[in-house]
């Protein structure tokens, strides 16, 4: 019987979830001339900032669990298919749909915007294939490493990078600037934290959920701290984006990832719903851009209503629109696959302990 972790499809479906929730949030805000609680709002926005950086942490802790420091041939081939197509013309789509250019020259710019300098969501996938390249380059030298020092000093030298192009001025050099535009969020170096924490955690998984418990407070405390620095910081105006390219994220986001694998290890089930949104998470990542900035005003005296009305629509007409392209062989390369994993699979894992 095949064991799953199951943290993963909690991860996945919470992190999806809350990048539609973040957009929708976005577009009510964007339409609306008065939003209600706006500050509460923009507080559970900023809350919501994990779940990008959950997805790249994903990508390489699933990497090295299953491989750890090799990988097997012609992985990167794989990856390059179906990470790579779907990064390709999802970028084409958006570049047409969503910013509807007038000319040829308007939309190749929108091409060069999206594809190469961050303009649209996909950036992701850029960060996660250069996650694969570090592991296959480094993998077998991170291993001799002690993974404390080595995490602890990721997340210090992600926060001091952020907090650089946040506080220092932007150099006047063509190069050099380019680490205060995009480009500088496309590079892993921000994000490097999440890839030695999924380096890390994934090679020794065992070992690390065989005694998460006896670290239980810790972590609670620990995550309660890295909240008080994010909501503090916003309220104070010392940081007031509202992204995931903040300074106080990394150590934020490692809290949110080790409350999760310690939940986990008090509860192994996994509700349908969230295997469901787990296997379409990807889809729905790629696909929710084109709608959720298209909707309309549900109510214009109700931000809460509207939020939830952007949400459940973007939401269905995502997992629709990746249900009917995925029933075609070649439909995955256009909206990314849906994942294949049953819920009976899993459930008879879970009951007869198998599940980790």
């Amino acid at each position: 019987m095949k064991t799953y972790t199951s943290v993963i499809f909690w991860m996945r479906t919470i992190a999806c979830l809350s990048i539609v929730l973040i957009h929708s949030i976005t577009t009510t805000f964007s339409k609306m001339d008065f939003v209600g609680h706006g500050t509460t709002i923009r507080v559970f926005q900023l809350l919501l900032m994990f779940s990008t950086p959950l997805f790249v942490f994903i990508s390489e802790f699933l990497l090295a669990k299953n491989y750890h420091v090799k990988t097997k041939p012609g992985f990167l081939k794989n990856k390059l298919i179906y990470l790579g197509i779907p990064y390709i013309l999802i970028n084409l789509g958006i570049s047409y749909f969503y910013f509807e250019p007038k000319t040829l020259t308007q939309f190749m710019h929108n091409v060069g915007d999206t594809m190469f300098h961050g303009g649209a969501v996909t950036y992701f996938i850029v960060i996660i294939f250069q996650f694969y390249i570090l592991h296959i380059l480094f993998a077998k030298y991170l291993i001799k490493c002690k993974p404390i020092p080595m995490i602890i000093g990721s997340i210090i030298f992600a926060t001091v990078y952020w907090a650089f192009r946040q506080y220092v001025p932007q150099s006047e050099n063509d190069l050099l600037g380019l680490f205060w535009e995009r480009e500088g969020w496309m590079l892993f170096l921000g994000w490097i934290s999440y890839f030695l924490l999924g380096f890390y955690t994934g090679i020794y998984y065992e070992a690390f959920m065989k005694n998460i418990k006896r670290f239980t407070w810790p972590i609670i405390i620990g995550f309660i701290i890295a909240l008080s620095i994010l909501i503090g910081n916003y309220l104070l105006g010392i940081s007031t984006w509202v992204e995931s390219k903040r300074f106080d994220i990394p150590f934020y986001v490692t809290m949110v990832i080790l409350v999760f694998f310690l939940f986990s290890s008090y509860i192994k089930y996994v509700p349908k719903f969230v295997l469901y949104i787990s296997n379409y998470s990807f889809c729905i990542y790629l696909t929710h851009y084109f709608f959720v900035h298209d909707l309309g005003l549900l109510r214009v005296d109700s931000s809460i209503r509207n939020i939830a009305f952007n949400f459940i629509i973007t939401l269905v007409i995502s997992i629709c629109l990746a249900y009917l392209f995925n029933l075609f062989k070649f439909g995955k390369l256009v909206v990314g696959g849906i994942g294949n994993i049953k819920y009976d699979s899993v459930y008879e894992s879970y009951k007869h302990g198998k599940m980790n």
